[in-house]
């Protein structure tokens, strides 16, 4: 099979460790391909409606039919590639390999292939997360880049985004169980879901945690037992324990994984005092819109990976395209909190 078929690159991309994907692994694990150019999202908002009373000897009270809300998003593509060029394959020393190795230039050129694919890799996968990490924290993506300037809004309602006060850094007199409350009780309110996740990044959990009545609260009992295994989720997340507020019980979890910023400054994923009140029971999806390209049949599939080669110089190109459009359908399952 040759290093340059879709099913060795594919195996190829899957043998690196990954950017951090715990957002995806929590909370938007349910994949969903699309078939099209567009991805249709319904957006169901139940109402706590009762029966009307009435007289048996009447007919049947007519009742108005739940809604739903349809939009239609086109999702962002993103195709970056690479250049594997005749001196890097010939005179580059590989990273790690000593100045005398007698590797092949065929061996060379496997290893940077590799090693292309799965920096191409780390960095879509790296977007998706950012992408999964706005709408929970600002409830849109803004898709900006070259030749496209448009915004994913799922329609995240203002009441869910709360500014609390007193500020938790003021430990004295911040209320953060009371804050955390408001969010939980506005979760069951508009989601009909019990809230069980609480994350923000670690100095702002570490902030949290600094106040009396939380560190109270705090139940590592699961952890101390072994039911739940933080390492499954990667290096940048870390289970903290249980807090039971308004009869639930949140999972805290802090995450520390970065992205470069246009201005290639390093921001946290999660910002600084943000807390996102959520639920691993709420139905978000990732979706992956069709490939726009001839060679992969325009299918609907999360990565397609592609080389060609240029004759004269000698280069060789390396991409990899994807489409992605995580989606939280039921957005009034989430909570910000501004802290």
């Amino acid at each position: 099979m040759s290093i340059y078929s879709t099913k060795a690159m594919a195996k190829a991309m899957r043998q690196d460790k990954p950017a951090g994907t715990f957002l995806m692994d929590l909370l938007f694990s349910k994949v969903d391909p699309k078939i099209g150019m567009t991805v249709t999202i319904d957006i169901i908002k139940g109402k706590r409606r009762m029966a009307p009373f009435q007289t048996p000897r009447v007919e049947g009270a007519l009742v108005e039919k739940l809604g739903h809300s349809t939009r239609e998003y086109t999702p962002a593509y993103i195709k970056p590639k690479q250049e594997l060029t005749a001196s890097s394959v010939v005179d580059d020393r590989i990273a790690g390999d000593n100045e005398y190795s007698m590797t092949s230039p065929q061996e060379r050129e496997a290893i940077a292939l590799a090693s292309q694919l799965n920096d191409l890799e780390n960095m879509i996968i790296r977007r998706e997360e950012w992408m999964c990490a706005q709408q929970l924290v600002n409830g849109y993506v803004d898709v900006i880049g070259k030749g496209v300037n448009y915004r994913i809004d799922l329609g995240m309602e203002a009441s869910h985004k709360i500014t609390v006060s007193p500020v938790w850094s003021e430990a004295a007199t911040a209320t953060p169980k009371a804050d955390i409350g408001d969010a939980v009780k506005l979760i069951s309110k508009d989601a009909g879901i019990s809230a069980n996740v609480l994350l923000g990044n670690s100095s702002t959990i570490e902030e949290m945690l600094s106040t009396t009545e939380m560190k109270e609260m705090l139940n590592t009992r699961r952890l101390d037992l072994g039911l739940i295994a933080p390492e499954q989720f990667g290096e940048n997340a870390t289970y903290y324990g249980d807090i039971v507020v308004q009869g639930k019980r949140l999972q805290v979890w802090s995450y520390d994984e970065w992205f470069e910023d246009e201005n290639g400054t390093e921001q946290p994923m999660i910002p600084n005092d943000k807390i996102v009140v959520t639920s691993t029971n709420a139905d978000f999806r990732r979706h992956y819109g069709a490939i726009k390209d001839k060679k992969a049949g325009w299918a609907s599939v999360p990565r397609f990976p592609k080389v060609w080669d240029v004759e004269d110089p000698s280069i060789t190109w390396i991409m990899v395209q994807s489409a992605p459009l995580p989606a939280a359908h039921q957005i009034d399952a989430i909570v910000v909190l501004s802290v």
